[in-house]
Parts: C-alpha cells; sequence; structure tokens
C-alpha cells in the first residue's frame, strides 16, 4: 500500500510495509529444519502417527522356523477371519485389499497394516508367537500365510525387522522407488524416530538413517524401501 504526500512540490512515495507489500517472514523451528533436511517427522505429528508401542513388537522368535506352518485362506467372510498361527516368522498378504490387525496374549494391539494389491503395502512380514492372533478383517476374498526365510537385506518390505539379523547396522541412504511410506526406527525404552519417504520422480525424497544393534525397524504404507550404504 503507497500513501503520497506532498511537500513543497515533491511528491513522496512511501510504501507502508503491511500484508500483501512484503512477505512476513516466520523463523523455522527445528521441527521443520529436521523435516527440511532429512524428512524426519518429530512433535504432535510424529506422536499421532506412532501413538503408543506396544513392547511386543520386539518379539524374537527361531528364525528357523521349525515350529511355524503356512496357512491358507481361500474364502474370507464379510465378517473378517481370526488366524491361529505356531510361532515363527511369517510373510502375509492378501487379495484384494483389507487389514491385517495383530494381537499380543493380552488382545492388544501390537500393529495394524493395509495389505493388498490395490492399496498400502503388497505383503506384511512380522515375527509371530503361538499366542498372538491374527485379524483379517472382510475386505479380503483369500489371505495367504507363507514362512519367510532370513538373510542380510538392503530391500525392507512392510513389517518389523532386526537391525543385525535382517540388515546389517550401519548408515544408509533410504528411498522409495513409486508411493509413499513410512520408517520407524524403535529401540527399547528409547523414543521412536520416524521418517516420512515419497517415491516416484516429482517431490521424491531420501533419508539419511545410522543403524545400530538393539534396534528393530518398522516399515509401513510402503511396499519396498531401499537401504543404499553409505561409504564409511
Amino acid at each position: 500500500m503507497k500513501n503520497i504526500f506532498r511537500n513543497g512540490g515533491m511528491m513522496l512515495f512511501v510504501c507502508v510495509l503491511v500484508a500483501g507489500c512484503q512477505a512476513k517472514q516466520t523463523p523455522a523451528t527445528e521441527q521443520t529444519v529436521r523435516y527440511e533436511q532429512n524428512s524426519e517427522v518429530t512433535g504432535d505429528e510424529k506422536e499421532e502417527l506412532i501413538k503408543s508401542v506396544n513392547p511386543a513388537i520386539f518379539t524374537t522368535v527361531d528364525r528357523n522356523n521349525r515350529e511355524a506352518q503356512a496357512v491358507s485362506v481361500p474364502v474370507v467372510p464379510k465378517s473378517g477371519k481370526v488366524l491361529k498361527l505356531k510361532t515363527g516368522r511369517y510373510m502375509i498378504s492378501g487379495y484384494p485389499t483389507g487389514n491385517i490387525s495383530i494381537f499380543d496374549s493380552e488382545g492388544e494391539l501390537i500393529l495394524r497394516e493395509i495389505v493388498g494389491d490395490y492399496a498400502g503395502a503388497r505383503s506384511l512380514t512380522v515375527s509371530v508367537e503361538e499366542s498372538y492372533t491374527i485379524q483379517a478383517d472382510g475386505g479380503y476374498d483369500s489371505v495367504e500365510v507363507v514362512l519367510s526365510p532370513t538373510s542380510l537385506l538392503t530391500e525392507l518390505t512392510a513389517g518389523v525387522w532386526e537391525v543385525g539379523t535382517d540388515i546389517q547396522a550401519g548408515t544408509y541412504t533410504i528411498s522409495l522407488d513409486h508411493g509413499y511410506g513410512y520408517l520407524q526406527i524403535l529401540e527399547k525404552e528409547k523414543d521412536t524416530i520416524l521418517y516420512e519417504l515419497i517415491g516416484g520422480t516429482i517431490g521424491r525424497t531420501e533419508s539419511t538413517v545410522k543403524l545400530k544393534m538393539g534396534q528393530w525397524l518398522r516399515v509401513t504404507d510402503a511396499s519396498l524401501i531401499t537401504f543404499r550404504p553409505q561409504n564409511p
């Protein structure tokens, strides 16, 4: 907004700094800096996304799967299907798309993931105790539960993974080829670290993460996160 003053035949133009004349600058907070620099989600948004962490997410089982048994559910009723599995490491998938929920021995939710061909992740890999309950909702026509072998990986699908068992400790650059998703770095009695990832060619993000023994990783919403080791 400009005000015009006349003084001795001269016109003085004074620019008054109001909205629309100059953009107001807001100081960057630690939250916005951490997100802009490394796509790390912090503060209230992180608390809303993660909520409480069930200690059962840190479950370790015999990775040789000596007791584990695959399960096939060719028809899922509209009311959903409850599965009881032997102790082991499993990969769960379903068609077309629905929710897979895993509850501990007390009936408390450990995790819930959208899994299927049309939304969410293509599969869910988790360690399961025999006392756990797996709920597949009525969005599925069929559900497959297969044994998941263990090896050191640099690509992780949706699920829960242990540093040192499923992926080596170290520093990595993480990214998605397409879609979006989140990586949680969990450690007993410590605050969870959360990264948001966006794939594709426009708006694609990458984050640098440092993994160490004693940590667990949860990949959610994404079918596959690539971990590219950085040079030491």
